[in-house]
């Protein structure tokens, strides 16, 4: 299997294992706009003892005596997360949140607590952009600009982080919510899943970021539905062993739209794996990974193969047809 020209990014966990995260370095081109995802519901339903703060990073003012009326309200998601309990529905008003208007990284969204933008743009409008260190258990010093803790929720916002080897969103061993949202201008990626984490990542959009759209790794699982992975070095990166339920998601116009390695497990279902630079699934040389297709995933127009398999196991496709490439096992394998 011919090598990506990528740069790698690798960390050894303190818990399980290594991950190689790879940078794509080739110059950007133009792209089709990004799919728009169409949201069917209205999000988060408030209940009418549910605690709002509201947040608005142009007249708002960071007091204990604001954010409890819409008239009123906070400047900053960092001063409305100290002061939020679980339970608690941050609204924000469009605008962008930024260390330029006072916001601290990375926001730790507390367990409980719900952050909400615009649910019917995908949060175009409701910009969180920047980035802080944060220890990661896992994956020691990273710069994020989100770390979504046990059952919180993110609806309706834009997630950007341009710092060096930057990610937008941090999940590690927690079971976030996280819907209607759009990833972009993240140097390294858009969400980073790790440790034992089972989030539901839903009707998003992740486009243009510079190294994948989602990565996930060690032992994560979770479900990631209906959301549109384009204009990225890969789609969606799953290494370690990480066994996600990838279901219904376009995974268009990346320069390849998975890229599984280690003893990754992932279940995929439904798909739409299209107009890919390379190939729509890569599987690393040497990999013991091992690949769920029994479902009507779809392949078309990927510039080289559908599916490259450089890994030790094979590949079954049932419900759907694919140009597929098998490679011999390498020596340095063994």
């Amino acid at each position: 299997m011919n090598s990506p020209t990528i740069i790698r990014f690798c960390q050894v966990g303190a818990i399980a294992g290594s991950l190689c995260i790879g940078m794509v370095n080739f110059p950007t081109q133009a792209q089709p706009n990004p799919v728009q995802q169409q949201a069917s519901v209205s999000g988060v339903k408030t209940l009418p003892s549910q605690q709002i703060i509201y947040v608005n990073s142009a007249t708002g003012i960071d007091a204990t005596t604001a954010g409890k009326d819409p008239s009123i309200p906070l400047r900053t998601i960092t001063f409305a997360l100290r002061q939020a309990q679980p339970g608690t529905l941050i609204q924000l008003a469009a605008g962008t949140y930024s260390a330029r208007s006072g916001e601290v990284f990375p926001l730790k969204l507390k367990s409980g607590i719900t952050l909400k933008g615009d649910v019917a743009t995908n949060g175009q409008n409701v910009v969180i952009n920047g980035g802080g260190r944060y220890l990661s258990r896992t994956f020691a010093r990273q710069n994020v600009a989100v770390v979504a803790e046990k059952d919180s929720t993110i609806i309706g916002v834009t997630i950007g982080n341009s710092n060096l080897r930057g990610t937008g969103l941090w999940i590690e061993s927690t079971n976030p919510t996280v819907q209607y949202s759009t990833f972009t201008n993240n140097h390294r990626e858009g969400i980073f899943v790790t440790g034992t984490a089972t989030p539901k990542i839903a009707a998003n959009v992740f486009v243009k970021n510079g190294g994948n759209g989602m990565s996930l790794a060690n032992e994560a699982q979770g479900e990631i539905r209906n959301n549109v992975f384009q204009d990225t070095g890969f789609g969606l990166a799953i290494g370690g062993t990480a066994a996600p339920v990838v279901v219904e998601n376009k995974i268009i116009h990346n320069r390849d739209g998975i890229f599984v390695s280690q003893e990754a497990r992932p279940v995929l279902r439904n798909n739409a794996i299209e107009n890919n630079q390379r190939d729509g699934i890569a599987i690393a040389a040497c990999s013991q990974a091992q690949i769920d297709l029994a479902g009507s995933n779809t392949f078309s127009n990927n510039g080289q193969y559908d599916i490259h398999n450089g890994g030790a196991n094979p590949i079954v496709l049932v419900g759907g047809t694919a140009k597929t490439a098998r490679e011999k096992p390498q020596n340095h394998c063994y």
